[in-house]
């Protein structure tokens, strides 16, 4: 039997946080023979030291997270798979080290990874520096109607003003907006929204 000290429960011995260990992990499809041996081992002493931070519950959840991350690789990895063919030939079509190429590419990343849809791109651009990005994808959603329906909505916005709309302050954070352009695009179905910060005084 397992023993409880305050609050935490505890294995007695390194036999009984194996075996106990062993049971959880096949239970979470974290089969015991496939973790490293020094990752078993490890959670064994977790498992019988007595201090606050260790204890049965703290052992089990490195396994917990173990699998948390194995299957949000899992699901990278399918994204990753489901988009890569179109994402590669667009982003070639529209010129890899083009702006619209490199937007498009880290648009895909983030899809894969999952990440906040909403980013700045960029260090920021000229008025003629984003007129002519804007060109560029104008190009890049005609080439992705024709051929890449994985890649949709692609569009751009004028220059904004935040801080005259009143939309300068970030959040709850110091940091505020100038003049900015919003560039976007729907990959499989997720909505990204690029924000470019515009450099220099409105002509």
């Amino acid at each position: 039997m397992t023993k409880m000290i305050g609050h935490v429960e505890y294995a007695n011995d390194e036999a009984e946080a194996t075996e106990l260990l062993t049971e959880y992990s096949e239970s979470i499809g974290l089969p015991w023979g496939l973790i490293p041996q020094r990752k078993r081992e490890a959670s064994v002493r977790i498992a019988t030291y007595e201090d606050k931070n260790n204890g049965l519950a703290a052992a089990k959840k490195t396994f917990d997270d173990d699998v948390r991350e194995q299957r949000v690789a899992e699901r990278v990895a399918e994204r990753k798979a489901a988009i890569q063919k179109q994402a590669d030939s667009l982003v070639k079509a529209v010129g890899v080290k083009s702006n619209a190429g490199l937007l498009l590419d880290l648009c895909r990343h983030h899809y894969e990874q999952a990440n906040n849809p909403n980013f700045t791109f960029g260090s920021g651009m000229t008025e003629s520096e984003y007129a002519t990005f804007q060109e560029e994808w104008e190009e890049a959603a005609q080439l992705a109607t024709q051929r890449y329906n994985q890649f949709t909505n692609l569009y751009s916005t004028e220059i904004q003003d935040k801080e005259a709309l009143g939309k300068g302050q970030v959040g709850d954070t110091l940091a505020t907006r100038g003049r900015q352009g919003n560039v976007f695009v729907t990959v499989v179905g997720a909505k990204f929204n690029a924000h470019i910060d515009i450099k220099g005084r409105k002509k």
